[in-house]
């Protein structure tokens, strides 16, 4: 069925089309050219006259001025081109797709012929193809023709393979650096050169921890300043010959423990005098305030005496005056009238003088009728008693700290009430508590425990909730960071002593909460499932409604400043 180029817009019909690409032919048939572009048909479409082109030259003609004519021979061409009459040629299609070409990666030594149509099946599966090595996500980067990458493959540097040791999978050039520094079953000596055979890396630690007869040990005097480390015989050489060393170091850091209890001893007496003389200041004006109140009331009994009497004065005026009115004789009227107006001057005089006392009377402080000045003074010495003992609390507070300090890193924590705290942590009124501050050494690293009695995270309403916190000391300037001493914390068993529940953890170097602390105190860390309800509110570990907690935190390897 012939399809018209004026029609082509509108047919559904399949019609083959001209394969992609501009390949070399072996050879090619002038009758297979377009007569308008020169070039090989591609979608052929052919004339009235019997000529063929391109669809798209074709469709080209048009844009032409009119008359359109056929590019062909002239004489044998049709006057003028309609597109009506213009049709597609599927047999010219067929002829040219099954021309044969070479292989487009002919310059790299491919000399395949192949039909056209054919072509793009041919080169993906061409051994001259250039691809790339398939370990690129390993780093490699060379390319080549296939059958070269298929034998660059077999010896790539960046090739995966699987250790000798460990098994794990790695890359072919870093398998000695894999071996040297990472894989855990790689056989090693003794870094302390033992003797003992090699062992693979993961049991060599267990080796020399444990069980290697020259491992490392420090001097037992180490905690007054000794720094000497060795094996054991050397160890214990160097201890039989430091004795006066170890003497002289000893005799130092008793010397500065004494002195250092001096200074507590000082300060703590400095801070009780100050609070002896705050109690004395307390009691004087205690004093004075009762000196105040018994003034008052002697001023309101003057006042309600004077009332009194003002009240009897004004009784008997009255009576005089009906007196008066029963007097016959003039002179005797006048005599009785001087008298009454005596008696009105006077009244009037005590009634004025309660009044200014009432009028002089403050109506805070302590009760009425009190005097102005005096109402002042009251509430003067009532807010210096306030501020007084606000400072005795604090005074208390610092004294309390002091008595219980910790300076060998161990806390041993005594929490009371336990229910009832437990229940103000469920009401949410105090969810976690803290622990007095402790220190590994006097001048050491400063630190506290905090817990959640009704759980933290994950652990919150079934378990207690366990944390260290490393908190901000005077000397943190002079100890190394980041904090990597061991802790243990442990809830002590108040029925044998036999079934303490304990953790230990080793601190984190990258975790912020062991870095110098730049605010009051860093993240706790810890362990939110440290023990369930049920276990801990048990006689074992719940006695008299109070339970022990106790952290230990190893001291071994800090130097004093």
């Amino acid at each position: 069925m012939a399809i018209s180029l004026g029609s082509m817009s509108s047919s559904s019909i399949p019609i083959q089309q001209t394969p992609p690409g501009n390949p070399v032919f072996v050879k090619l048939d002038p009758k297979y050219k377009c007569l308008k572009c020169r070039n090989v048909l591609r979608d052929a479409v052919q004339t009235l006259c019997g000529h063929r082109m391109c669809e798209i030259c074709a469709f080209k003609i048009f844009d032409e001025q009119p008359p359109i004519r056929c590019p062909g021979n002239e004489d044998t061409c049709v006057a003028e081109l309609k597109k009506e009459e213009i049709f597609r040629d599927p047999s010219a299609r067929r002829e040219v797709g099954a021309l044969l070409v070479y292989c487009s990666y002919r310059d790299q030594g491919c000399q395949v012929q192949v039909q056209w149509r054919q072509l793009q099946d041919h080169e993906q599966i061409c051994d001259y193809k250039t691809v790339q090595c398939s370990y690129v996500r390993n780093g490699c980067g060379v390319r080549g023709i296939r059958t070269a990458i298929e034998e660059h493959l077999r010896g790539c540097e960046y090739r995966d393979i699987n250790c000798t040791y460990c098994g794990e999978d790695i890359i072919f050039n870093q398998k000695q650096e894999h071996e040297l520094n990472q894989c855990r079953k790689f056989p090693i000596p003794c870094p302390n050169g033992c003797g003992h055979p090699n062992l693979p890396r993961d049991e060599m630690r267990e080796h020399v921890e444990v069980g290697c007869p020259k491992k490392p040990i420090h001097c037992k005097f180490t905690n007054v300043g000794c720094e000497f480390a060795g094996s054991q015989e050397n160890v214990k050489k160097h201890e039989r010959e430091a004795i006066d060393h170890h003497l002289q170091l000893t005799t130092v850091y008793t010397a500065s423990i004494e002195l250092q209890s001096m200074e507590i001893r000082r300060e703590i007496q400095d801070i009780s005098a100050s609070r002896d003389i705050y109690k004395r200041t307390v009691d004087q004006c205690l004093q004075e305030v009762v000196t105040v109140r018994e003034g008052l009331e002697g001023s309101k009994m003057a006042v309600k005496d004077m009332k009194l009497k003002a009240v009897a004065l004004t009784e008997r005026v009255i009576h005089l005056e009906r007196r008066v009115e029963d007097l016959a004789r003039k002179d005797t009227v006048e005599k009785q009238g001087r008298d009454i107006q005596t008696l009105r001057d006077g009244q009037t005089n005590i009634s004025d003088r309660v009044t200014q006392i009432e009028r002089n009377g403050g109506g805070g402080g302590i009760g009425e009728g009190v005097p102005g000045n005096i109402g002042n003074q009251i509430q003067n010495h009532e807010r210096q008693i306030g501020l007084i003992d606000v400072r005795l609390a604090e005074l208390d507070l610092r004294l309390q700290i002091h008595e219980t300090a910790s300076f060998n890193g161990v806390l041993m924590w005594k929490i009371r009430d336990y229910a009832r705290r437990k229940q103000e942590a469920i009401n949410g009124r105090t969810l976690s508590l803290y622990s007095q501050p402790f220190y590994t050494s006097q001048f050491g690293y400063k630190m506290c425990a905090r817990v959640y009695l009704n759980g933290d995270g994950m652990g919150k309403g079934t378990h207690m909730s366990l944390f260290f916190v490393v908190m901000r000391g005077d000397f943190d300037s002079l100890l190394p960071w980041p904090f990597q001493q061991k802790v243990i914390m442990m809830l002590l068993d108040q029925d044998t002593a036999a079934r303490h529940l304990s953790d230990t953890f080793r601190p984190d170097p990258n975790s912020n909460s062991f870095r110098k602390p730049q605010t009051e105190m860093n993240i706790a860390s810890g362990c939110p499932l440290f023990v369930s309800h049920t276990i801990l509110e048990t006689r074992t570990y719940l006695h008299d409604d109070t339970i022990f907690i106790k952290i230990e935190v190893d001291t071994n390897g800090i130097n004093p400043p």
